[in-house]
């Protein structure tokens, strides 16, 4: 009785050759659809840890006293990044920041310790041409770019007596400004920062 049954269901469905047809496209084509919903993995972001937006940053302590100057705009320092060019040279310990900095100019560390901004260390970093970018790509304005903004950013390679490091400074300004990020070489340094007492 069984066996005549299943007999009787496969005549059927010899029968309806296009539905058998029909039912595979569809479960293909179902396969597909749900394989293209799930989309592909995502990559994992290596630079995540390097990321930062700006904007949740807090407000500089009110202190006195000395006072950095970027092209003659005075604000203060919310985020030191700094990073060995690379693999050959020494590691770099927040603690070793404010010495560093204070010989790429006489008085930034202490300005530094003063205006307790953010120090972030990154692994060294194999293109010296493009440490400027790639810190501009990841520190994050929360204001549109070309339009006057509080926040300069400066990147690019510096000297510290005889080791070369690289130094991105985020610095917020008593003022708007159309500044934005610059890309600075290693002489430009001392011209472009002033500390005023």
């Amino acid at each position: 009785m069984l066996w005549a049954q299943v007999n009787g269901l496969l005549d059927k469905v010899r029968n309806n050759d296009v539905l058998v047809i029909v039912v595979i496209v569809a479960v293909i084509v179902l396969l597909v659809v749900v394989k293209l919903a799930r989309g592909k993995k995502r990559a994992p972001d290596l630079e995540q840890g390097q990321r930062e937006d700006l904007s949740e940053y807090p407000p500089a302590p009110a202190v006195g006293g000395q006072r950095l100057k970027v092209n003659g705009m005075p604000g203060r320092i919310r985020l030191v990044v700094v990073a060995p060019t690379g693999k050959q040279q020494d590691a770099i310990t927040p603690d070793d920041v404010p010495g560093l900095l204070d010989r790429v100019l006489r008085g930034l560390g202490d300005l530094v310790k003063a205006d307790k901004p953010r120090v972030r260390v990154w692994p060294p970093q194999l293109s010296v041409t493009g440490f400027g970018p790639t810190f501009h790509r990841l520190v994050e304005s929360p204001d549109a770019e070309g339009k006057p903004s509080r926040w300069v950013k400066l990147a690019g390679p510096a000297r510290t007596g005889k080791r070369p490091i690289l130094l991105g400074l985020a610095v917020f300004g008593d003022e708007p400004s159309t500044l934005g990020d610059v890309q600075v070489e290693t002489t430009e340094w001392g011209e472009l920062l002033q500390i005023e007492k």
